[in-house]
């Protein structure tokens, strides 16, 4: 067996012992501690609201068309045939109320599926064992958990973008394990489940995102290029043929994405969409000299460690399984370009892009560190230079996380401002617009749904608590457990009701952290919501103790009746949570804020 001979005894104990066995658990730890991040990512900044394109969740329930419909399920959305993520779409709105949190732990379920796919497949198919098999666990786990792909992991309509890999990965591993048994007993027919479940696979990758496409000619390449039986080309070739004009009957192109083939013509746009497409994994807008020189070092030394390939052959099916994703990463970046260049070059930097350029770059690094692995005997230092590059890769992200983590938070923070306009009935066109302009019209049309069947943000607690005495619902807290400033009342006229915006800044100086949420009380009685987390310059001036920068909140709230006690509150964790005042007056609303012309009121702040 070629993995029993990959590796033998004497290797195993000298591969177990010493600082690359070392390294290899740290950069194991490493991994792991990325997946902890992601998760925490996750939990901290997760919404039920939808956002963007995730609004298509809710529109055929809206519209009275069954989410399961085959009509609804095969309608063009973009230039993709959505057919697998709609099904999860319909699964959280039928069975989770729409509230995002099955979407987003069917993202964190497929990522974890597919590092366990990678790591299977090292040792299955490339005999990986001991340093280097933790070694490539870790680099995996970093690279699918890494949290500059954020956006994957905070918007549920995503599961679509981290499926194709997965569905990649898998056709590619069944292809070379049918490959194996064709090559143990070429007298015989192998057997055809892996060749059935490659093919399954791929047709999953192609109905759950455009680049799906991609695999089809990637796998009729490498039948041939393995010197497979004919049935094995004709299935793929068959298959993806029949699939591809399917996907193209009815096809229209979306107005506002560029044409394919009119991108074709401008090739050095797309070269440039392209490298911004994965070279955005390096940078970032404050990138500093000595990290393009430490860029210029690390490229030296991949180009040292060149005469390392010929190790390659010692986990040649496993290599050839990376090659195949290399390629489909690729192909999906430049599928991408042809698509969107039109939108501009730096639209190849949004974080949900990372997904597949991270992939790229993590089966790039396995190559490297299997190569470097197999050939000790001529260079016996460039599995650990290799591990020491490594760390200080991880190291570099971990300094540069606060940045994707901040971006997410100011994510969470839009998200719950338009919930807490939306539950509180304010709809407050501003906030909405800059947050949801691509899909307003959409989220206005879908918000009466939404309400009437407590689905999404009309799920849960707060909701059902307007209309009640903020004593029934949160203790007070004691006196100097937060403190804030009102600092703008500015009036909402809209068709759906008249209502106020509060703007300001808080904090929990109980617990050292944001308020978990911002109730308003008029007359006692519980009548608006809002958000905490907005960024403000220098925030952790404002007072002594804050320690973050992001404490300005927003809160919506019907126009109260004149001469109305309207008090505001910061919700505290625990058990049970505790309301905070830390704002109150009393107005009458005939003048001042509602004057004509919508002007801003600072107010000031007593704190108790």
């Amino acid at each position: 067996m070629v993995t029993q001979a990959i590796l033998a005894p004497k290797d195993e104990q000298v591969a177990s012992s010493g600082t690359t066995s070392l390294l290899s658990w740290a950069i194991l730890l490493g991994g792991f501690l990325t997946l902890a991040v992601a998760l925490y990512l996750v939990v901290t900044t997760r919404s039920s609201l939808p956002f963007w394109d995730g609004w298509a969740q809710i529109e055929p329930a809206a519209t009275g068309v069954s989410p399961l419909s085959p009509a609804w399920l095969w309608r063009q959305h973009n230039e993709h045939r959505l057919i697998l993520p709609k099904l999860f779409l319909a699964a959280d709105l039928e069975l989770f109320q729409a509230r995002q949190i099955f979407l987003l732990a069917s993202i964190l379920a497929i990522q974890l599926l597919h590092w366990g796919l990678l790591g299977w497949s090292m040792r299955v198919l490339g005999g990986w064992r001991g340093p280097l098999w933790r070694t490539g666990v870790g680099l995996a786990a970093f690279c699918l958990f890494c949290p500059a792909q954020w956006q994957n992991f905070v918007w549920g309509f995503q599961v679509c973008f981290v499926l194709p890999q997965l569905f990649a990965t898998a056709s590619f591993v069944a292809l070379l394990l049918y490959s194996r048994e064709a090559q143990q007993e070429p007298a015989t027919v192998p057997h055809s489940r892996f060749l059935v479940l490659s093919v399954l696979a791929a047709l999953g990758a192609t109905y759950s995102l455009a680049n799906g496409t991609l695999l089809w000619p990637l796998l009729v390449l490498a039948a041939l290029c393995l010197r497979l039986r004919a049935r094995a080309v004709l299935s793929f070739a068959l298959t993806g043929t029949i699939s591809t004009v399917l996907y193209l009957h009815h096809y229209v192109r979306p107005e506002k994405h560029a044409d394919p083939i009119t991108s074709l013509k401008s090739p050095l746009t797309l070269l440039k969409y392209w490298a911004r497409y994965f070279s955005n994994s390096w940078t970032h807008p404050g990138i500093h000299p000595w990290e393009v020189i430490a860029l210029a070092a690390l490229l030296v030394l991949l180009a040292w460690h060149l005469r390392a390939l010929s190790g390659l052959r010692a986990f040649r099916p496993f290599a050839v399984q990376l090659a195949l994703t290399l390629l489909f990463c690729a192909g999906t970046a430049l599928l991408t370009a042809t698509g969107r260049s039109n939108f501009g070059v730096g639209q190849a930097l949004a974080s949900r892009y990372q997904t597949v350029a991270l992939l790229f770059w993590c089966c790039l690094g396995l190559l490297w560190l299997g190569a470097t692995w197999f050939a000790r005997s001529r260079m016996p230092h460039a599995f650990l230079m290799a591990q020491l590059c490594l760390l200080l890769i991880f190291a570099r992200a971990a300094a540069l996380a606060r940045y994707p983590l901040m971006e997410a938070g100011q994510h969470a923070f839009s998200q719950s401002s338009v919930t807490a306009a939306l539950v509180s009935g304010v709809y407050d066109q501003e906030t909405l617009s800059r947050w949801a302009k691509p899909e307003l019209d959409m989220l206005l049309r879908e918000v009466p749904y939404i309400r009437a069947n407590r689905l999404s943000v009309f799920s849960g607690e707060l909701p059902s608590e307007l209309g009640k005495p903020v004593t029934s619902v949160f203790p007070a807290s004691a006196a100097g457990e937060c403190v804030g400033f009102v600092k703008a009342v500015t009036p909402i006229d809209d068709a759906s009701g008249r209502g106020l915006r509060l703007a300001g800044w808080v904090w929990d100086t109980k617990h050292h952290r944001l308020p978990s949420a911002i109730v308003v009380a008029s007359n006692g009685t519980i009548t608006g919501l809002g958000a905490a987390g907005g960024e403000v310059a220098n925030g952790h001036t404002l007072y002594p103790g804050i320690s973050s920068d992001e404490v300005v909140f927003l809160a919506f709230f019907p126009e109260p009746q004149p001469g109305a006690l309207v008090n505001v509150y910061a919700i505290l964790p625990g058990r049970p949570a505790t309301a905070c005042y830390f704002d109150g007056w009393r107005q009458t609303f005939d003048a001042g804020p509602h004057s004509p012309g919508g002007q801003h009121v600072s107010l000031p702040l007593a704190v108790p």
